[in-house]
């Protein structure tokens, strides 16, 4: 609906309700007669009596009372009003929603974006929500908010949209502008053809429930359901393909903390005492550690493996690491590789797993800075509260 056909009609609604009738002079008659009883009675039933506190205090106070009198008439008279303002199903009325009143305005871009842009300034309410079924056929979603965004520009307030194929299926929507006016208990009545809120919540004001018909133009929906389109999609898809390419680019973007080779045995002892920057209390508050306390993990936790560090792309390094491993005794070997072959992809890791007949895991930034590790490869073992970091020079080519 245009803007000045509103305002004629939001005209034509006062012009309605402040012209005097013939009935309302009447009314307004009876009325004052019965004001007119009213102040005879209470002037004989206080006769002689004393006067009440809010007569007798100052005039600020009685002022106070007055105006606290005044506005509890000015609200029973307002509920008269409204209780008896008459039904204009073709104007602008100025019922609103209870709160737990919402309406729900079913669109789509078959309207053309001119009619939605109207939609939106019109539905820019806390009860009432703008909702689309879906995204065009193959659209991305990123370009249907976009797109939506652009036609929200410059409204102040924003109204509420949604993407939800939920009420259309529950209405049967099959076109559009679709009002519907729910209360707790479900649906209270529904429109088709009109998008302003206040017309349909003025019909129910005035007692018209259900479905009220099709009052203007409508248009087919031109999204399709967007769960139908997601399930439509998903079947569509290559899974297999997919994995591939997801495994695939793993290789691709893979960090690797790269190593130089050993050239010569070499040992070097690394101390992990740490100090204690603060107190370190347990959540029952018992004190684990003081502040400025020394100590040394090795103490209270055993450190019961052998990290064989080493470069799989090398075959001497493969050897070399498998002997580390096998010759760890009661340790248990952990095997870090500081790179691997990216061409040979999951396939060349999983031989790399067969060959050593262990997991194989990545070398990560923490763990080669923890460790202070430069060559590989290398053995990392506890011994005397310490922790040895040996070189390897790697085997040589068979």
């Amino acid at each position: 609906m245009h803007c000045s056909e509103r305002r004629f009609r939001a005209l034509l609604v006062l012009a309605l309700l402040s012209a005097p009738t013939a009935s309302a002079q009447s009314s307004e008659r009876a009325d004052l007669r019965a004001l007119r009883d009213q102040v005879g009675a209470i002037q004989e039933a206080v006769s002689g009596t004393a006067l009440p506190d809010w007569l007798r205090n100052p005039p600020d106070a009685s002022a106070g009372a007055g105006e606290a009198l005044g506005a509890a008439e000015r609200e029973r008279m307002h509920r008269l009003a409204t209780a008896q303002m008459p039904a204009l199903p073709d104007a602008q009325a100025t019922a609103t929603a209870t709160p737990t009143q919402t309406i729900t305005l079913l669109v789509s871009r078959a309207l053309g974006a001119a009619a939605l842009r109207d939609i939106f300034a019109s539905a820019a309410r806390p009860e009432v929500r703008v909702v689309f079924r879906g995204v065009a056929e193959g659209e991305p979603l990123m370009d249907f908010m976009r797109g939506i965004h652009a036609e929200l520009e410059g409204l102040d307030p924003m109204p509420a949209v949604a993407l939800d194929p939920t009420p259309f299926r529950e209405a049967g929507a099959a076109a559009v502008p679709l009002m519907i006016l729910s209360g707790p208990d479900g649906e209270i009545a529904r429109v088709a053809g009109l998008s302003d809120p206040a017309w349909l919540q003025a019909q129910v004001a005035a007692g018209r429930t259900g479905d009220l018909g099709v009052r203007g133009p409508v248009e087919t929906i031109s999204e399709p359901d967007m769960l139908e389109e997601i399930a439509r999609r998903v079947a569509a898809l290559d899974l297999a393909a997919l994995r591939e390419q997801a495994l695939a680019r793993y290789w691709r973007s893979a960090v690797f903390e790269h190593l130089p080779a050993a050239r010569e045995p070499r040992t070097r002892v690394i101390d992990p005492i740490i100090e204690a920057k603060a107190d370190i209390a347990l959540p029952d508050g018992t004190l684990l550690v003081r502040s400025g306390e020394r100590l040394n993990p090795l103490d209270r936790l055993a450190f019961g493996l052998r990290l064989v560090v080493f470069d799989p792309t090398e075959p001497g390094q493969i050897r070399t690491a498998r002997r580390l491993g096998e010759s760890a005794g009661a340790l248990r070997p952990v095997y870090l590789a500081t790179r691997l072959d990216r061409e040979a992809g999951w396939e060349g890791f999983h031989a790399l797993e067969d060959a050593l007949d262990e997991p194989v895991y990545l070398l990560t930034a923490d763990v080669r800075e923890r460790f202070a590790l430069e060559r590989v490869p290398a053995s990392v073992e506890s011994a005397d509260r310490v922790f040895l970091v040996r070189e390897h020079p790697p085997e040589e080519p068979r």
